[in-house]
């Protein structure tokens, strides 16, 4: 590998031997009588190289390692070289909530979830022995309401200790969970629900809308958004509404609904039981953008779960126990299940719910301060569009326990690393984590053995047996991007999609593109490999679009243009996205008007719209009248090409409009002048509306 010319932090030899990475790498190599060498890049190649060509002893040596409890059984891994028929552990036995609260039985007095809400003075901090009482009743509450093995507890709920609590209780059931955040509308939320048919809902009564840097944001009530999906989502039984803005909300709108202090008072704490059940046991469902129909519903295991997010966790990222581990998130993205699992390794979470920019732009770091974070995790765009543009600079700040700041949803800029190893703290680890709600875990993250070079991730995750591809298959060469595929099991693949009974969809979505035997996963993203074995992630190569980390499904944008308040306004829509001058993500929403001026009006008109139906983390941040859109010669609109023209990248005429190239080449030009305009703007805020 090559060397660290031009890092911002390179680890010193003492930081890698006493790393947990480093402590893995003598244990495995004790257990495995392999030699990976010395601690480092070359280290850690030798090591990656291992765990993917030898899944079962890598596996068990994490299990062991990294403490994960539960009856191991006798195999780690069934059929390891065929990523759609490998089962991990398929004859052991494990508890989701035993994993997760183990450091309550030494340390019940330490905090295990440390929460604060954006406009609400008193911060909530949750004890491990609190923590454990507040799932025994919520276990007990939702056994009362009916809820038993494989039932589905969709959750509706803001960024607080509740949606936690309720995961595990429901996985003490052995029920399903699912969640989606207060941020989304109420079609999205419906669109998703009806497909598992949950049998309880769980839902707060409002939330702290997110506002503009300096406000705390309004009280957005949710009563009518629950009242609707109970009529949309037929199979709800029972509905428990958490009280989040009001004491004692107005729930006599609502069908079989009990207030959550009504329910959970008739019950008392008690000790905890733990039944062990298949590692491969159903958790929860996370759910796709819905960029090809209907978002998918992504079914994921137990011990998957568990296994992947201690890799992720301890050997990556470097997390111990007594760690304080914060991430930026809603209940909606994976990184709310990502940060749950800081938990199973003894950390304490931190969450930060409402406007990130509230008081002041640099809100989560005075949080991070303030409670001594060890791992500080955001998003790209916060750090660019909050951070660096508010003129953040946290020197003069107490971050002495902060040992890595990590982010993820979009691209940081090369200026975005500078800034904050100028303004944030010099010579902090940086890294970025890339990977997916596809299988609730990531394919790059940190390392405590390799440097931090501006724009760069820090190469594989151990296990992950990825490569980058062109169309045809052939490995991409070092610099070029292409097609990231992952070639063989992993713990955290997806079960499989639910009401997908055959997994023909499963299959088709990412087993297809690639014509080859074993087939391989594809997943959707543009990666280069670099000189030094770390990664460069250029965006989506497919028509996702990707906002501050939030994934959207352009379908559902459309869908909603389709609202009753805008019928006769417009004539045709497409959504892309594009870099700012920075490197940040953001889309465009191109519409073409019958007979009407897009005005102030009008746009804020069509942003509610998107608001209410999808989402306001979904709403773009620019919306622009234009008399055509392109599409492909078969009539479909071309959103991947029209990306391209937005990001300064030449794009065939042919694929843009037809086969009359004349005509291709003067409507593309259009969009390639748009795209200037858009990435030479000063300033996009990390809000789109």
């Amino acid at each position: 590998m090559a060397g660290a010319s031009g890092a911002l932090h390179v680890p010193s030899m003492d930081e890698m031997q006493n790393s947990r990475l480093g402590a893995f790498k003598a244990f495995a190599q004790t257990q495995m009588g392999v030699d990976f060498g010395a601690p480092g890049p070359d280290g850690y190649a030798a090591l990656h190289r291992w765990s993917a060509e030898h899944l079962e002893d890598f596996h068990r040596c994490v299990w062991d390692f990294c403490g994960i409890i539960g009856d191991q059984g006798q195999r780690a891994i069934d059929n390891p070289h065929s990523i759609l028929e490998a089962k991990f552990f398929p004859d052991s036995k494990i508890c989701f909530a035993e994993n997760m609260l183990a450091r309550a039985e030494t340390h019940p007095d330490d905090a295990a979830i440390i929460s604060r809400t954006a406009g609400i003075e008193q911060d909530r901090i949750l004890s491990w022995a609190e923590l454990c009482d507040a799932v025994s009743v919520w276990e007990q509450a939702l056994g009362s309401l009916g809820v038993g093995e494989g039932d589905r507890v969709a959750t509706y709920l803001p960024h607080g200790p509740e949606a936690y609590i309720v995961m595990m209780a429901a996985a003490q059931r052995g029920a399903v969970f699912s969640s989606v955040g207060t941020e989304m509308g109420a079609q999205a939320s419906a669109a998703r629900f009806a497909q598992i048919r949950p049998k309880v809902l769980v839902a707060a009564d409002g939330y702290m809308h997110m506002k503009r840097a300096g406000e705390p944001g309004k009280a957005e009530d949710r009563m009518e958004l629950i009242a609707e999906l109970q009529k949309d989502v037929v199979s709800i039984e029972r509905t428990v509404v958490v009280e989040n803005l009001h004491q004692k909300p107005d729930i006599s709108g609502l069908k079989n609904a009990v207030l959550a202090a009504d329910l959970l008072q008739q019950f008392s704490a008690r000790k905890l039981e733990f039944v062990r059940r298949d590692f491969n046991q159903p958790l929860a469902i996370l759910f796709s953008s819905g960029s090809t129909g209907k978002p998918k519903c992504f079914v994921h295991g137990v011990g998957g779960t568990l296994l992947k997010h201690a890799i992720e966790h301890q050997l990556q990222s470097d997390v111990r126990p007594g760690d304080r581990v914060f991430f930026h998130s809603t209940t909606s993205w994976m990184m709310f299940n990502w940060l749950a699992s800081g938990l199973a390794q003894g950390a304490t979470i931190m969450i930060y719910d409402g406007n990130p920019a509230y008081p002041g732009a640099d809100a989560q770091l005075q949080f991070a301060a303030e409670y001594r974070c060890t791992h500080l995790g955001t998003a790209a765009a916060i750090i660019q569009d909050v951070w660096a543009k508010g003129g953040v600079d946290a020197r003069g700040m107490d971050l002495s326990a902060l040992r890595s700041l990590m982010y993820t949803g979009s691209v940081l800029s090369d200026q975005g690393f500078v800034y904050v190893d100028q303004h944030i703290k010099k010579g902090l680890s940086i890294n970025g984590v890339c990977g997916g709600t596809d299988f609730v875990g990531c394919y790059a993250a940190g390392n405590p053995f390799v440097p931090t070079v501006a724009g760069q991730l820090k190469g594989p995750v151990l296990g992950m047996d990825i490569d980058v591809w062109d169309d045809t298959g052939a490995v991409m060469p070092v610099g070029q991007a292409g097609e990231l595929v992952v070639k063989s099991g992993f713990a955290s693949r997806p079960l499989y999609f639910w009401n997908d009974g055959d997994g023909t969809r499963f299959r088709g979505e990412y087993f297809e593109h690639f014509k080859c035997n074993p087939p391989v996963w594809r997943h959707g993203d543009a990666v280069k490999k670099c000189e030094g074995g770390q990664l460069v992630v250029e965006g989506r190569s497919d028509t996702t679009l990707n906002q501050g980390g939030v994934r959207i499904g352009t379908q559902q944008l459309y869908d909603a243009l389709a609202h009753p308040s805008l019928a006769g306004v417009i004539e045709d829509a497409l959504a892309a996205s594009f870099k700012d001058a920075q490197g940040g993500d953001h889309t465009a929403l191109f519409v073409v008007l019958k007979d009407r001026a897009l005005d102030e009006g009008l746009q804020k008109q069509i942003k509610s719209v998107i608001s209410d139906s999808v989402g306001r983390l979904s709403c773009p941040h620019e919306v622009l009248a234009v008399p055509y859109v392109l599409k492909t010669p078969n009539g479909k609109k071309a959103e991947k090409p029209t990306s391209q023209l937005l990001n300064g990248k030449d794009t065939k005429a042919p694929e843009t409009y037809g086969h009359d190239p004349e005509s291709g080449a003067l409507k593309t030009a259009l969009f390639g002048q748009i795209g200037a305009d858009l990435r030479a703007k000063a300033v996009y805020g990390f809000l789109a509306a």
